[in-house]
């Protein structure tokens, strides 16, 4: 990551080619999303946090094809930067959101963008300190042909709860001891008797402290007994997720199917995605 002070501050910078946002909500939602990036080069592409840039806000987000997180946050956009998007290295990305609020109070991005308006690769944050840093790829050939992620997020869910992160977490560490990596760290989930919401691995069953439990018409058992749903997924994926989010926020869980993604909201609006695993037992 390459540093330098700017002598003139906000004077070199063209309002017409920078997005001004707010410095900690940006690293919060860049260190969130910056999790899901690929960390192998297979496809190079989604080794980048993806930002598109709308009329008064940015979409940021990022894939590795088993995870998804996107974060949308307001920001402050020229008419000619709007509709146009660009790539953050995930490396960068991870470095730059480590300290969130240590860079002032706002930030200011300018991606460079060439001809047919496609970005080249190089982006420029100037943070409230008189600090920037570059994060410049224009030589690797990466550009913003990114997969379209809103489409890869489930609606209509079948099955929802909410339950506090500072209560869930410490359920999966410990579960996550009893897997490994050629288990593919496994966990199964149930919903129970139309009121129950267990987790565990093998024969260590826990019941997942929860509220607002949501259950379709068609999926409630007769009697309050039975199970209603059940997915397996990868609880070191969830868990990496989770990890980035705060301590006291109450997450929203949607399922659509036992072998469809299933997603989290965050109080911010914030989303993550994990794919279920595909299992026999």
């Amino acid at each position: 990551m390459e540093t330098q002070t700017l002598l003139d501050n906000v004077a070199t910078i063209n309002a017409n080619e920078a997005i001004i946002v707010n410095a900690k909500e940006f690293l919060e939602a860049l260190k969130f999303v910056a999790v899901a990036t690929a960390r192998t080069n297979s496809r190079p592409t989604l080794q980048y946090v993806h930002v598109e840039i709308h009329e008064n806000e940015l979409t940021v987000e990022a894939t590795d094809s088993h995870v998804l997180a996107q974060q949308k946050l307001a920001a402050s956009i020229s008419d000619k930067l709007a509709g146009k998007e660009f790539l953050i290295d995930g490396k960068f990305a991870k470095n730059l959101s480590k300290a969130t609020t240590k860079h002032g109070t706002h930030l200011f991005i300018t991606p460079e963008f060439g001809t047919n308006n496609q970005p080249t690769g190089k982006v420029t944050i100037l943070d409230g300190n008189e600090e920037t840093f570059i994060d410049d790829n224009s030589d690797n050939g990466v550009r913003a042909f990114y997969p379209e992620l809103d489409r890869l997020i489930p609606d209509n869910a079948l099955f929802e709860f909410e339950t506090r992160k500072k209560e869930l977490l410490p359920m999966l560490k410990v579960l996550k001891e009893k897997t490994d990596a050629k288990g593919r760290y496994d966990v199964h989930l149930e919903i129970q008797d139309n009121s129950k919401v267990v987790i565990g691995v093998g024969d260590d069953i826990q019941e997942i402290k929860h509220r607002n439990l949501f259950i379709g018409d068609k999926h409630k058992v007769e009697n309050n007994k039975g199970r209603n749903f059940e997915i397996d997924f990868n609880v070191k994926l969830l868990i990496s997720e989770l990890q980035k989010c705060g301590n006291k926020e109450f997450l929203k869980f949607s399922f659509t199917g036992t072998l469809r993604p299933f997603t989290f909201t965050r109080e911010n609006g914030g989303v993550g995605l994990i794919a279920p695993l595909r299992t026999y037992h």
